[in-house]
């Protein structure tokens, strides 16, 4: 079980993954080298799987597609073996796991719907004996909220991804530097350095350059939430009533728990994810929420989300 000090890490690192362990240690009233043995024992426990760099890659004018799969015909074998193949794809960048209707759930980001649908087509080629398409979307914002549940705080900010495709341009500098960053968004400004063969200050500047341009928008932990004893739940909801969505949104942020909320081209009228301690919360949360809206829930569908395979975000 976590104690309320690694809560506390857990919380820090998840509002910025770069934050230092010196300011850690200041935030939590620890030495610097607790902060360091405690988060280095939470990674090899597994419950940090990484440090995610939010990299809005629609203002470099790329579209982003949200993929549903659901396995058919096949044995956890072969389940794996898929798994592994998506994950081993450098035009995948997301993939998790789910129970329910949908087992994966996929994202890949392009310039042009052709090229999606060549990088698609081959994927798809190779895994159509053995899977379903349940859906293909278009994502149009994803927002990003701390993890407030963690020390019941109620004062976290969003992070937004709009799906609206920018034409910003970035060098070849430029982009190695968010593809390292995106591979360990806590990697020190000396190895950036040294693998850039340019100064720390100048790596530094280039990062508060991308930050201002909005294609930096901050940096959080991969976390396995079975880990510290919560399930992660994906819901959509289908409305009565669109007039009413910006009211549900606004009262579904009111919990700790929401932790991501979609928008999606072809999706469901909201979608939200969220973590929660069991199903028996989950489902207490989703009565509470159709007795405040009563007669405006059409249905409401979800996935149990199991882990997270890949998480990057370039």
């Amino acid at each position: 079980m976590l104690d309320l000090k690694d809560r506390q890490i857990i919380y820090e690192l998840d509002k910025d993954a770069r934050i230092s362990f010196s300011q850690i240690a200041k935030k939590i009233k620890l030495s610097k080298n607790s902060v360091i043995n405690r988060i280095k024992n939470l990674e090899k426990e597994k419950i940090i799987l990484g440090y995610n760099t939010l990299i809005n890659i629609n203002e470099l004018g790329y579209t982003t597609y949200d993929i549903y799969l659901k396995f058919q015909d096949t044995t956890p074998e072969k389940e794996s073996e898929i798994i592994d193949l998506l994950v081993k794809n450098k035009d995948v960048w997301f993939v998790a796991r789910a129970e329910g209707d949908v087992n994966l759930a996929l994202l890949i980001s392009t310039k042009t719907p052709e090229e999606f649908n060549s990088i698609w087509d081959k994927i798809y080629f190779r895994i159509k004996q053995f899977v379903k398409i349940v859906r293909i979307t278009i994502l149009l914002e994803y927002h990003h909220f701390g993890r407030k549940y963690l020390l019941e705080k109620k004062d976290e900010k969003t992070t937004v991804i709009i799906g609206k495709r920018g034409n910003q341009e970035i060098n070849e500098l430029d982009n190695r530097l968010l593809k390292l960053l995106s591979e360990n968004a806590r990697i020190s400004l000396l190895k950036l350095s040294e693998k850039l063969k340019i100064n720390p200050k100048a790596v530094q500047y280039k990062i508060e350059k991308l930050k201002k341009q909005n294609i930096i928008l901050g940096y959080k932990i991969n976390l396995n939430f079975s880990k510290i004893g919560y399930e992660y739940y994906k819901v959509n909801i289908e409305l009565n009533d669109l007039k009413i969505r910006d009211e549900i949104y606004s009262w579904i942020l009111s919990s700790p728990n929401v932790v991501y909320f979609d928008k999606f081209i072809g999706g469901s009228d909201i979608e939200f994810d969220m973590e929660v301690q069991s199903f028996e919360v989950f489902l207490n949360f989703m009565n509470e929420l159709k007795s405040k809206f009563k007669g405006t829930i059409k249905e409401y569908s979800f996935l149990i989300v199991q882990i997270f395979y890949k998480s990057n975000y370039f």
